[in-house]
């Protein structure tokens, strides 16, 4: 009896260990993956508007972030479904780490369309981390819209006219890029995480239906089958996305730093000139 009963015990420290492992488990995890992404959507923009130095800043800080969130959470074993060990997780991590290592090179070298699209597959492999492990993450539904967005602009560039088949095959890729905005939409912004105020979400909740508004004016120039407002209408919907999408990044620090040398440079110039008279 006093067997069983020491062998209960134990039993029920391990179960609680176990628990206590585990259960913050995913709490620190949304936590840190936050901080990753407010660091990855500068080095991702920055690089796509060819600001060499920016891009230099953005991607120095999005490898500290990545060194610390890797070495962190590269090892960790999460379930998912019926109890599934999630086979894929280190080598998800391990393709992260070659796409970031190999877009810091690229930077360095001064080419940021290249470095761009390597940063761009980063999110989308947490993406698909997060979708296995059942996280609900607004940013997900964010990159979703915005793959199947640039598909609408890009199946129409170089376009002045449309055939019935052009406009149906615009009508898959909208219903594509609608499904990926609704899921969006619906999953609710991690506002503390993201360390957003009243005013700032306020902001970002107006983007939210501003975007509504131009996927509706789409979908009825679809509809109507109106060529110039279909060009138009899709073209309207980039532009108040990247401000949506720049909300989640952590920017600050860049200018903060682009100032700092920018005035050692002015001081430095003068200094040089007063030498000179």
């Amino acid at each position: 009896m006093k067997n069983k009963i020491m062998i209960l015990i134990s039993l029920l420290f391990f179960a609680f260990l176990f628990g206590c492992a585990q259960g913050p488990v995913q709490p620190k995890l949304m936590e840190s993956m936050v901080a990753l992404d407010r660091v990855y959507i500068p080095a991702l923009l920055f690089t796509d508007l060819q600001r060499q130095r920016e891009s230099e800043l953005a991607i120095e800080g999005l490898k500290k972030e990545w060194d610390k969130f890797n070495k962190k959470y590269a090892t960790l074993e999460l379930k998912y479904g019926m109890d599934i060990t999630d086979k894929f997780w280190q080598e998800d991590f391990a393709k992260i780490e070659r796409l970031i290592v190999t877009a810091e090179g690229l930077v360095k070298k001064g080419d940021l369309s290249a470095a761009n699209n390597k940063l761009a597959g980063v999110r989308l492999i947490l993406k698909d981390l997060r979708h296995r492990h059942g996280f609900e993450y607004f940013l997900d539904g964010l990159t979703g819209f915005d793959n199947s967005m640039e598909g609408i602009i890009s199946y129409l560039k170089g376009k002045d006219k449309l055939s019935d088949k052009e406009v149906a095959k615009l009508r898959s890729l909208f219903k594509e890029a609608q499904s990926n905005w609704s899921q969006a939409a619906a999953t609710k912004v991690e506002t503390e995480l993201f360390g957003f105020k009243a005013d700032k979400l306020a902001a970002v909740n107006k983007r939210v239906r501003d975007e509504e508004m131009m996927l509706a004016s789409l979908a009825a120039a679809l509809s109507g089958r109106n060529p110039d407002q279909i060009f138009q209408t899709a073209q309207d919907l980039k532009p108040n996305f990247i401000v949506l999408y720049k909300a989640f990044g952590d920017w600050q620090p860049i200018f903060d730093q682009v100032v700092k040398e920018r005035k050692a440079l002015d001081a430095k110039e003068n200094k040089d000139k007063d030498k000179a008279k």
